[in-house]
């Protein structure tokens, strides 16, 4: 090893006053050219023996052990398969190694983690403790509830490569996550967190059609328009600086396709780039929008609003503050919500800024249930055959109901040993289903003035009511008074 002390050639002599320097407290990197390794010489000339300590000072000082973990944050599978990613691209080779405890060996596992819809969509990744090449000590690799981590006791050069590692896979997750651009169900538990030991689900998309998504024309504008125009054409509204983060509330009675608009939904996304995220709860929308920051392009979608958002509830504020405040007006994040009670929403909720815009699925009219008829009569259904009758008997009910008539329609038709719907079939299931719904549309009788009287006190003073239909108004009157008393 050759030791250059020699000063700085253009720097003047100096000195033995001027070389008189306290080198212990000057931090003096080292310079590594080829088999030399060259120390300061300017502003003065190192002594040898203040060379040695200080080759020795700065070998003890790469020597000295860390402890050093980095974080790699996103959903925990996503993190954990970027940072293993990582290591095998830097490293080319990770080894998985038995960690020696005191209780006993632990060896490392490996986690199977979905890519897909389907069961040759996985992946296996190995966490536990692992071997780097080039490193002197093994790492640890493991996920956490908000992510994913790589630690362990390395020396000052080794600490370098953690951090190495760890940028890169941010880089995975921001480019290359397993989810972005899929449609994935995100699963959330009573206090709205990521339930971390359940990976999410992914939709199978496959059978969906946008054509399958059939309303009223209006309807069908305005879904187009607000929803799934930004999708298809995001390019466009970037370029004319029309805002992708958009909030829209679907609202109407149950049946009535919002569970379907919600899958095209997550079709048409996929198909152009956009991770669709379908929310367990709408309590979970911080988490959601968390995962939706990392992923955007994104949707994310979530049913029942109103268990959450009514006007008696204590997290309305929450609700507001999160549709205001936490997704940025540039992020490239639509949140769909829908509610069968539209009537129990909060109206801050309601209002334009918070939500841009609210749509009416509205109940199929005439010519709709002709469309959706011919829909579900698919290939069984001629052309020639007309709908407008069935359509004028079946205007107002709800698409299942709809498709319940076309399936006894069918059963007519293998009857009599036909390949095709007739006009009568259709119409013969529909008058059937018209006298089934008449039966669950009649009501209880009308309760007597002493019975409105009874449960109306009972409500007021919280006496638990055993059939609130059927509460006989004597029984009533009997419990409120010995409450009361």
């Amino acid at each position: 090893m050759n030791v250059n002390t020699k000063p700085n050639a253009a720097a003047p002599l100096t000195s033995d006053k001027e070389t008189a320097i306290d080198w212990t407290k000057i931090d003096t990197p080292l310079e590594r050219v080829g088999k030399k390794i060259i120390l300061p010489g300017d502003p003065a000339e190192m002594p040898y023996d203040i060379a040695l300590e200080t080759i020795e000072r700065i070998r003890d000082s790469e020597l000295q052990t860390y402890d050093v973990t980095e974080t790699v944050k996103g959903l925990p599978w996503d993190a954990l398969v970027a940072l293993y990613r990582s290591m095998q691209d830097i490293y080319g080779v990770v080894l998985p190694k038995t960690m020696h405890l005191w209780f006993g060996d632990r060896n490392p596992a490996f986690e199977s983690i979905k890519t897909g819809p389907h069961d040759r969509d996985i992946i296996q990744v190995p966490v536990g403790q692992m071997l780097l090449p080039g490193m002197a000590a093994p790492v640890i690799v493991a996920m956490y509830g908000g992510g994913a981590y790589i630690k362990g006791e390395v020396n000052k050069k080794d600490r370098a490569r953690l951090v190495e590692v760890s940028v890169k896979a941010r880089k995975y997750l921001r480019t290359e996550s397993i989810y972005k651009a899929k449609a994935i169900k995100l699963k959330v538990d009573d206090d709205g967190d990521l339930i971390v030991n359940q990976q999410p689900d992914f939709l199978d998309l496959s059978e969906v059609n946008e054509s399958d998504m059939i309303h009223n024309p209006i309807t069908e504008r305005i879904i187009e328009t607000t929803i799934l125009a930004p999708l298809k054409h995001s390019a466009a509204c970037r370029k004319h600086k029309i805002p992708l983060k958009r909030g829209i509330l679907l609202e109407g009675k149950y049946g009535c396709g919002k569970s379907l608009t919600a899958r095209v939904t997550a079709k048409v996304a996929v198909e152009n780039g956009w991770t669709f995220i379908d929310l367990q709860r709408p309590d979970g929308l911080v988490s959601a929008i968390t995962a939706a920051t990392q992923l955007q392009p994104a949707v994310i979608f979530s049913e029942d609003l109103d268990r959450f958002a009514d006007r008696s509830s204590s997290q309305v504020n929450e609700m507001i503050n999160i549709m205001d405040g936490m997704v940025p007006a540039t992020a490239e994040i639509m949140t769909v919500l829908t509610t069968n009670f539209v009537e129990n929403i909060d109206k801050a909720l309601l209002r334009p800024g918070r939500l841009d815009a609210v749509i009416s699925i509205d109940a199929p009219d005439a010519a709709t249930v002709g469309r959706l008829v011919r829909h579900y009569g698919g290939n069984n259904l001629p052309s020639n055959v007309p709908t407008h009758q069935v359509g004028v008997i079946l205007a107002g009910q709800i698409p299942a109901t709809i498709a319940e008539v076309v399936k006894r329609s069918k059963l007519s038709m293998v009857t009599y040993d036909r390949e095709q719907l007739t006009e009568d079939d259709l119409v013969v299931a529909a008058e059937s289903m018209t006298r089934h719904l008449a039966l669950l549309a009649e009501r209880d009788p009308e309760p007597t003035s002493g019975e409105k009287l009874a449960r109306n006190l009972a409500d007021i003073l919280g006496v638990e009511r055993f059939n609130k239909r059927g509460d006989d108004a004597e029984e009533l009157l009997e419990k409120i008074l010995e409450q009361v008393s």
